[in-house]
């Protein structure tokens, strides 16, 4: 099985206090794991909020590493992507469903790609079709 790691996952490491549950998690499943370009342009609009600092650095430092440690496994939204959330904002407005832009796009990059969303957030993402899971409350 493969993983869509939302925002709220992956900055599990980056937090001076990380769930130990995300982290272990995280490290048993790292071969599996993806993420979305829309998911690091969220980490760095983040980052980008905070003032000019420490802080800040160490965060753009991390998000770099983070960066290079995912080669290969950051999807992007393409074409074939597009098409796939053009569908999935049909259904979910038939539906009367529909749900944050940013949202959307991390849940047709994971419809593309035939993976399942990891994130704390399930109740974002619970529409028809989409995987959604929270290792939290798996680990419970």
């Amino acid at each position: 099985m493969g993983w869509l790691v939302d925002t709220d996952l992956l900055s599990e490491r980056a937090k001076l206090q990380p769930d130990p549950r995300v982290l272990e998690w995280l490290k048993d499943n790292a071969s599996e794991i993806y993420t979305s370009s829309h998911v690091i342009g969220e980490l760095q609009a983040g980052i980008s909020l905070l003032p000019e600092g420490t802080k800040r650095r160490a965060l753009e430092s991390w998000l770099k590493r983070l960066i290079e440690a995912m080669e290969g496994r950051i999807l992007n939204f393409n074409t074939s992507v597009a098409n796939v959330w053009g569908r999935q904002e049909a259904e979910f407005a038939r539906q009367g469903c529909l749900m944050p832009m940013p949202d959307s796009f991390i849940a047709a990059t994971a419809r593309r790609h035939n993976l399942t969303i990891a994130t704390r957030n399930t109740k974002d993402y619970e529409r028809p079709g989409l995987k959604v899971f929270n290792p939290v409350v798996a680990q419970a």
